[in-house]
């Protein structure tokens, strides 16, 4: 399985057709990083929002271990219920006072609606393009901003 995931890992491609790109190395070190800053380092709303994306990479790898044992119902439901666009979800990436980031925010949680309905149809290939689509988001948002 993660021989199909892994590959997904070195592209990006936005969730509305645009061309995959290549994914932008992220340095730990500050030195020379170029991304986007929201502003919220060493805070509580910094806290938090670590918070959320630690519980969006659980709720992917939650994902993959059921797809991994066929259970696409549970997949479908961790997607939808963990990072779908929910009333908080959306309400949260508009709170940081960065439209681009609040764009990607929303296009990501759309993804990831798109991957628990196509989850649903427990078709493997398809629910792995759906999959590397939300991925993609991550890798993308983290390689444009850092708190």
């Amino acid at each position: 399985m993660f021989k199909i995931i892994l590959p997904a890992l070195f592209t990006v491609s936005l969730c509305f057709g645009a061309e995959p790109m290549p994914m932008q190395k992220m340095d730990v070190v500050q030195d020379g990083d170029t991304r986007k800053s929201l502003g919220i380092k060493g805070t509580m709303k910094g806290a938090h929002q670590l918070s959320n994306m630690r519980a969006h990479m659980t709720a992917l790898a939650d994902i993959v271990k059921y797809m991994n044992s066929d259970q696409y119902d549970e997949a479908s439901k961790v997607a939808s219920e963990k990072l779908g666009l929910t009333v908080s979800m959306n309400s949260m990436c508009g709170n940081f006072g960065s439209k681009s980031f609040e764009t990607m925010g929303v296009a990501f949680h759309k993804s990831a609606d798109i991957l628990a309905q196509t989850l649903k149809t427990k078709d493997h290939a398809k629910s792995m393009i759906a999959l590397e689509k939300v991925m993609n988001g991550c890798v993308l948002c983290h390689s444009t901003f850092k708190q």
